[in-house]
């Protein structure tokens, strides 16, 4: 089952596969950046950077490695899953 028919069907109140995984799609299943880079220290993972979309918050954009690693089906459609790099105004250090 894909992660479109799995989020459809738990909505139909149907059973899918498995429960849909969301981390992320909205501010209130973020994640905070610090508990972020935590995750990723525990896990092994070393590359990439954490990026806070929410500064209130504190929540960190996860990464794409990290979506695939929990097999998350639900993300915003405003993710940008792309690397921040010169010229890229959105993103601060």
């Amino acid at each position: 089952m894909d992660s479109r028919t799995r989020v459809l069907t738990a909505l139909r109140r149907e059973e899918p596969d498995r429960v849909p995984i969301d981390l992320g799609s909205m501010p209130s299943t973020g994640i905070m950046a610090i508990a972020y880079a935590r995750l990723k220290k525990h896990l092994g993972l070393e590359k990439g950077v954490v990026r806070v979309y929410d500064v209130g918050q504190q929540l960190a954009e996860p990464e794409k490695e990290i979506l695939e690693l929990f097999k998350v089906d639900v993300i915003p459609l405003t993710r940008t899953l792309e690397p921040c790099g010169p010229g890229d105004e959105t993103w601060r250090e």
